[in-house]
């Protein structure tokens, strides 16, 4: 009997690892992205909406967080879809215009993705792909910002909307996409605190309106930091 119920339990966690390692197999790494993304325009992109440009970049550089979210939007799912026994959970917003893909496991990787879009006033759109891990080293997080044109169909990176506000040795940013309205929020954390970003829509971009330095710590999804 014991023999019996040993089997069984060895079995059971072989299963559990094959489908983590399935789910996160074909899986672009997020450094190879972040070095790559600004140099490339994404080209024969059908139309403007999240799905399809989600699934575009995804064709470019492939990865679980994508693929997971394009799989929920086109199954027309709003709110919460989950895969992989519940650990893997996306929350799409269409009405909103945006998504977000995150792992509630304790595998190997910990990474997430937040996406959405604003609708610019010469006709085009700024797409927002927040990439996040902290199994790397060091942790990784990132924006990936595209102007997507309907007439070329095409999706160009627009990386200086960022400038001033990327991670570097003494400064860490993390990057909150608006799931709700059109602001962008980006906490930093350096060796004088912690400190809130706004950056209000101008018609064209997220643009500087205010920091903010708070008293109390970072928000958990932000304490990330490796153990000493």
């Amino acid at each position: 009997m014991k023999k019996y119920i040993l089997v069984t339990l060895i079995t059971l966690i072989t299963s559990m690892t094959a489908a983590g390692q399935n789910m996160f197999s074909g899986s672009t790494d997020l450094e190879v992205i972040a070095n790559e993304w600004e140099n490339i325009t994404l080209k024969d992109v059908p139309d403007g909406s999240l799905v399809t440009m989600l699934d575009c970049f995804n064709k470019k550089w492939p990865t679980w967080m994508l693929r997971s979210a394009v799989k929920t939007m086109r199954k027309g799912v709003v709110g919460r879809d989950a895969y992989n026994n519940d650990q893997i959970v996306v929350h799409n917003k269409p009405k909103n215009g945006f998504v977000q893909v995150d792992w509630w496991g304790n595998a190997e990787r910990h990474e997430f993705m937040r996406a959405c879009y604003w609708k610019r006033s010469n006709g085009h759109r700024l797409l927002g792909i927040y990439f996040g891990g902290v199994d790397n080293t060091p942790n990784i997080h990132f924006v990936c910002f595209y102007d997507y044109d309907a007439k070329r169909h095409t999706l160009t990176p627009e990386p200086q909307i960022i400038d001033g506000f990327r991670t570097t040795e003494d400064r860490k940013f993390y990057y909150d996409l608006p799931e709700e309205g059109k602001e962008l929020q980006i906490t930093e954390t350096n060796s004088q605190g912690y400190f809130i970003h706004t950056f209000k829509w101008d018609g064209m971009k997220p643009v500087f309106s205010k920091t903010e330095k708070q008293e109390f710590e970072a928000d958990g999804d932000h304490c990330d930091d490796e153990e000493e």
